[in-house]
């Protein structure tokens, strides 16, 4: 058993985790979650003991299962921990109405944006089911105020919100709380006002799929040979591709030559093409690792895959981590369609799944979007009014046109209407809807559905209605429609030719019309599930994140599974699509070498968690198809990432050798194809949350650089993509303070993250690097994956801002790099540039000038007296309670610093908090003879009277003390 149930009484969930006895249910993931408190949530030892190390190899499959089970739910906890820490960024709103529901609740949340917008959170927050939202009776800023004045700490999970096609929020969501909530907690049960918030944590969507793929009973009722293949993966030689490559007389392989020569592939893309087909062919289950270096056109050998697979009418199942990324495949795919294909009408054996808030489907992709396919399908399989209707109405205005004419004169009792004007108005407007919603199911149904002779008869019908449309409008025919509808054979009564002409297009025209009535056997259906339930059944390749597609569980033609960016997914993540029964085959297509799965917790990043299957089978020596030619980076940005991370394999295309892929955008050889640039004067420091780094200074040299490139590109006319990558979040917000509102014209400016830049390239991009100190501390930018991803994003113009003494000094691929843009004549020092020079010393002025300002702020009170009252984490109560609430105090520019005066340490709990150092006083503070500190993070730089002082983030602070630095006059 795991934990306790919903609102039970039980304490410490977590820590009661047992594997279950044979036999016995496998827990609901949702109860184990409900079950922890506050402080086991806080705890990070909870699952410390029952995580272990994930082997490469394992016994059999339920060893490989039980691997998982504990690492999944300490990752649960820590990413809930971390939002928890933050919950000032959380997004929250406030719940207007709440009422009691047998075990659940029925909530209601505000309809105004202002009141529902959390700090540094542009939009409103809606709740989606999945999420796990946490309770206060006030908008939540700090952790405390989920538990102030007593209140116990309450967790709800969304449980039902509507339905995911729905254009607009649900009125009402459906949530299972952790424990009643009653009036005193702000709630109430008749479905009154309340003064709840809720703030949420994280979605556990993903948590819960992986959780039912770990279930040992369901496993074994799945697909066996394709998790059996990855449990128990043996490097033997291959002996199904050996023989299906032999076989030169093999099925379609003289026509897939023949299709992949109009391609354009290189010879590493397509062997990489060639040796995934030939494994469709062997009847035992197959794995298929394509290894795809930056830049080498991974997305364009995936999408030539695919195409084969579609005209071979093999079933595809196409999975990527993000729908960034699975938007981009799904995107070169329709491309190829449009270049190769004979017939680019039909698309409904293609589909894109993703929630539709989330995924922002735009452009071509909407033809293959599951949201709008249904949309577009539920007026064509209307059974009143959909396709079946506009056949009939259409076959019946055909053969009794003049009769319909009469009963309309009579209806209407109309007796000047004229028959060419009653005729030519009433087909158009049976024709018109007609042709529309024809063309929609031309394109949005599989012609397997439809059947080739039918598909065929629809596109007669289509050009012989259009033909007709156009001779109906002729002017001189006038009085003589009337002949048109009485035309019957080839022997009129009078002799004009258009007149014969139009009759014998309407007979042909009402013949295929009851042709398609009586042999089209398409759904008449208006239930949006039942519509999107057909779309996902009758599709032969399905794009959808890994997460979605347990969606696809209906589908049975599916027979490979491709995975894209496969090296950024967790192991376990990768069991979600290959549980579904139908798979045979997988292609793995990603690169270990770039940034893996986000892992939030330290227990789990040490037991490997975040290992992806590409990476565990590469170690394991199967076979990986390197693609060894690259099409991004100018040569001179390329040799670096090249030898230091994929050993010289990697081989430059003609197009990047070219001189016209060299670019010269900036009139200065520190602004050439690769360049480093010094910045001595920099000064990196902590953000006012204490969990992010900046600086100020490489802020300023960016913005002058950005405005250089805009100056350029509005006389050139010329569009520049420029990415600015920054290792750490706070960098990007500040760059982003300065310049967000900035118009720049032709010139079109990204700034995000490395992990927001992974998969992307632009022309320039500009590397903050941030890190400035004397010690050689990088940090997590020493990860040599990080800095390959950095490295590898540009196409003509790479510019690495940095200071070339802490790089050097770290001791990391950093200092590899510094000393290689010296060696080939890349290095350049900011000051040899004379506006960033000035730029460099305004900014350092400005910022001794806010320094100088704190210090006579905090400094100026002689007769205040500062104190913390400390409280460890095992003061807490099981609810994590407290009577206090948390405030800080600024101290340092770049962080806090805990200070406890001499007259209140009586009341503090010393003996309770960790690594306490007493030193002398600070300046222009007589009252406090002894000031404590309390270090959490060491910073050489910081230090008070020559004495160094560690100092501890705001954010580190809020987990340690209950009450930070009251100011007070005595």
């Amino acid at each position: 058993m795991i934990g306790r149930g919903r609102g039970s009484g039980g304490r410490g969930g977590g820590r009661m985790f047992q594997r279950k006895d044979a036999g016995e249910e496998w827990p609901n993931l949702v109860d184990v979650v409900l079950s922890w408190n506050l402080k086991d949530v806080m705890n990070e030892d909870l699952f410390k003991d029952k995580v272990k190390k994930i082997p490469s190899t394992f016994p059999h499959l339920k060893s490989y299962l039980e691997c998982y089970t504990s690492p999944l739910l300490e990752e649960l906890r820590a990413e809930m921990s971390s939002s928890l820490e933050s919950l000032s960024t959380v997004p929250s709103v406030r719940i207007s109405q709440i009422e009691e529901k047998k075990d659940r609740y029925e909530i209601s949340v505000a309809s105004d944006c202002q009141a529902a917008k959390p700090c540094n959170h542009p939009e409103c927050y809606a709740p989606s089911v999945g999420d796990i939202i946490v309770l206060s009776d006030a908008k939540p800023g700090h952790i405390s105020d989920i538990t102030r004045n007593g209140r116990p700490y309450r967790v709800a999970f969304v449980t039902d919100g509507g339905d995911e096609d729905d254009d607009s929020p649900p009125a009402k969501y459906t949530i299972i709380a952790s424990g009643k909530i009653d009036a005193a907690d702000g709630g109430c049960q008749d479905g009154k006002s309340t003064s709840l918030f809720a703030a949420c944590l994280l979605n556990i969507v993903t948590y819960i799929r992986i959780w039912r793929c770990l279930d040992y009973e369901a496993a074994v009722r799945r697909n066996q040979g394709l998790i059996q293949k990855m449990v128990q993966y043996q490097p033997v030689p291959d002996t199904c591709q050996k023989k299906s490559t032999e076989d030169a007389g093999s099925i379609d392989s003289v026509e897939i030559w023949t299709k992949l020569s109009t391609m354009d592939l290189n010879t590493s893309q397509n062997d990489a093409v060639l040796n995934s087909i030939s494994k469709m062919h062997c009847k035992s289950s197959t794995f298929t690792l394509i290894w795809g270096p930056p830049g080498t056109g991974k997305t364009k050998t995936i999408s030539v895959l695919l195409w084969l697979m579609r005209e071979m009418k093999h079933g595809t199942l196409v999975c990527a981590p993000t729908n960034l990324a699975i938007k981009q495949v799904a995107s070169r795919f329709l491309k190829v369609i449009q270049e190769h294909s004979v017939d680019t009408r039909c698309l409904g054996d293609v589909l894109l799944i993703g929630n539709k808030q989330r995924m922002c489907v735009d452009g071509d992709l909407k033809e293959i979007y599951l949201h709008d396919r249904v949309r577009k399908l539920l007026g064509c399989f209307a059974p009143l009014t959909g396709w079946k209707h506009h056949l009939s109405s259409l076959s019946e205005f055909f053969e009794n046109g003049y009769s319909q004419y009469l009963q309309h004169l009579e209806d209407n009792q109309e007796g000047d209407t004229p028959f060419f004007s009653y005729s030519r108005k009433r087909f158009a407007s049976i024709y018109v809807d007609l042709r529309r919603c024809f063309k929609e199911l031309l394109l949005h149904v599989p012609k397997s559905s439809i059947l080739e002779v039918n598909y065929n008869n629809i596109l007669s019908l289509l050009e012989m209605l259009e033909e007709f449309n156009r001779m109906f409008q002729w002017k001189y025919i006038g009085d003589a429609i009337k002949e048109v509808f009485l035309y019957i054979n080839d022997e009129p009564d009078h002799t004009n030719s258009s007149v014969i002409t139009l009759g014998k297009m309407r007979i042909k025209c009402l013949e295929k019309l009851n042709t398609l009535l009586s042999c089209l056997k398409l759904p008449l259906i208006s239930s949006k599930r039942t519509i999107r339930d057909f779309c996902i059944e009758s599709a032969s390749i399905i794009f959808c994140t890994v997460s979605t597609s347990t969606k696809v569980i209906t589908n049975k033609k599916l027979e490979l599974l491709v995975v894209d960016e496969a090296a950024q997914l967790k192991e376990c993540e990768t069991l979600i699509p290959l549980r579904l029964w139908t798979l045979k085959h997988a292609v793995l297509i990603g690169d270990e070498c770039q940034l893996p799965a986000t892992v939030k917790s330290k227990v789990c990043t040490d037991a490997l968690f975040g290992r992806s299957l590409f990476e565990r089978l590469s170690s394991l020596g199967h076979e990986k198809h390197l693609l060894n030619m690259q099409y991004r980076m100018h040569p001179s940005i390329s040799i670096f990432p090249n030898s230091n991370f994929y050993e010289g394999r990697i081989s430059d295309a003609p197009s990047v050798m070219e001189k016209e892929h060299e670019r010269m955008y900036l009139p200065s050889s520190m602004f050439g194809p690769y360049s480093f640039v010094n910045i001595g004067d920099g000064r990196e420091e902590r953000d006012e949350l204490g969990h992010s780094k900046r600086n100020f200074v490489e802020v300023a040299v960016i913005e002058e650089i950005l405005y250089r490139l805009r100056r350029a590109c509005f006389k050139t006319q010329k569009k520049v993509t420029v990415g600015v990558i920054c290792p750490y979040t706070a960098q990007v917000v500040a760059i982003e303070g300065k310049i967000g509102k900035i118009k720049f014209g032709p010139l079109q400016v990204k700034i995000n993250s490395v992990d927001g830049f992974q998969g992307g390239e632009e022309d320039i991009i500009i590397l903050s690097t941030v890190r400035s100190n004397s010690g050689g501390m990088v940090g997590f930018l020493s990860n040599t994956q990080r800095a390959n991803v950095c490295l590898t994003r540009a196409r003509h113009c790479l510019w690495i801002l940095g200071n070339a003494t802490t790089l050097s000094s770290s001791g990391s691929i950093w200092a590899d790099l510094v000393r290689d843009a010296k060696d080939r004549q890349c290095f350049f020092n900011a000051s040899s540039d004379t506006a960033i020079s000035r730029v460099i010393a305004k900014q350092r002025r400005d910022l001794n000038r806010v320094n100088v300002k704190k210090d006579i702020d905090i400094s100026s009170s002689e007769n205040c007296r500062v104190w913390v009252e400390m409280q460890s984490s095992s003061d807490l109560n099981e609810q994590g309670t407290s009577s206090t609430s948390v405030s800080h105090y600024a101290g340092s520019p770049s962080s806090d610093i805990v200070l406890l005066s001499e007259l209140q340490r009586q009341s503090s709990k010393k003996e309770d908090v960790e690594d306490i150092t007493v030193i002398p006083t600070i300046p222009n503070k007589e009252d406090d003879k002894d000031i404590i500190a309390m270090p959490v993070i060491p910073d050489k730089e910081d230090a008070v009277d020559g004495i160094p002082i560690l100092a501890i983030p705001r954010a580190m602070l809020c987990n340690l003390v209950t009450r930070c630095v009251h100011f007070f006059r005595p």
